[in-house]
Order: C-alpha cells, then sequence, then structure tokens
C-alpha cells in the first residue's frame, strides 16, 4: 500500500532557493529513478514559520520507503543510476549543512483511490 512520508526541515535562513536547487538537481533525480514520486516541496504561507520547507513524498510501501535510506545502491543497478546515488549523496550533505532540524511522519494512504505512480525499484 502507498505511503506519503512528510519531511519538515528548519533551514537556515535565506537558504530557500539553495536547498530547493540542490533537491532538485542532485536528491530527486535519484529518489525517482527509484521508483519514488516526489509530490511537492512546501513553505508556509500562513500559520507557521518562515524558515521551514516540508517536503512530500510518496513510496510505494512502508518496506520502499526504508529501501531508498541512506546511500546503499541496490544490487545489480545501472551505472546511471550508480552516478545518480553518488551526487545525491554528495548533495544530502550539502542540504544538512544548511538544515538545523528535520523530522519525518510516514502517512499511510487514506484514499485507496488515489494513483501516486510509485513503483518499487
Amino acid at each position: 500500500m502507498p505511503i506519503v512520508v512528510q519531511r519538515s526541515f528548519i533551514i537556515e535562513k535565506g537558504t530557500f532557493a539553495e536547498f530547493e536547487r540542490i533537491s532538485r538537481e542532485a536528491i530527486w533525480p535519484y529518489m525517482e529513478a527509484r521508483g519514488c514520486k516526489i509530490l511537492g516541496l512546501f513553505t508556509n504561507d500562513h500559520g507557521g514559520r518562515s524558515d521551514e520547507a516540508v517536503l512530500l513524498t510518496a513510496y510505494a510501501s512502508h518496506a520502499h520507503w526504508e529501501a531508498t535510506r541512506g546511500d546503499v545502491v541496490p544490487a545489480g543497478a545501472s551505472d546511471a543510476l550508480r552516478e545518480l546515488a553518488k551526487r545525491s549523496a554528495e548533495a544530502i550533505r550539502e542540504r544538512h549543512a544548511i538544515t538545523r532540524y528535520t523530522s519525518t511522519r510516514v502517512l499511510r494512504q487514506a484514499t485507496n483511490w488515489v494513483d501516486y505512480g510509485v513503483r518499487e525499484a
């Protein structure tokens, strides 16, 4: 059953553009190559901290999410996937340098008719 992971980041003030660029250019391509779907990166328009970024990502299952943690590349991965993984790992370190705090919530899908287009890869 698909899950959506909500990851909140409290980032250094003035670094949102860099945070988004690092994510979009180097982290998300690897995640989507692994079968995940980036649903969006959000900032607060009302009722929250101005230095918070909220990322929603869909996964095919809890096991799929767990398989994408860390910098473990699946056995038999192509050279292209290995290169994406390398770039992603470097970018995660860059993004971590401008992140003060992060938290994660794993959300169970309550509307089974929504297709997130995710697959375990």
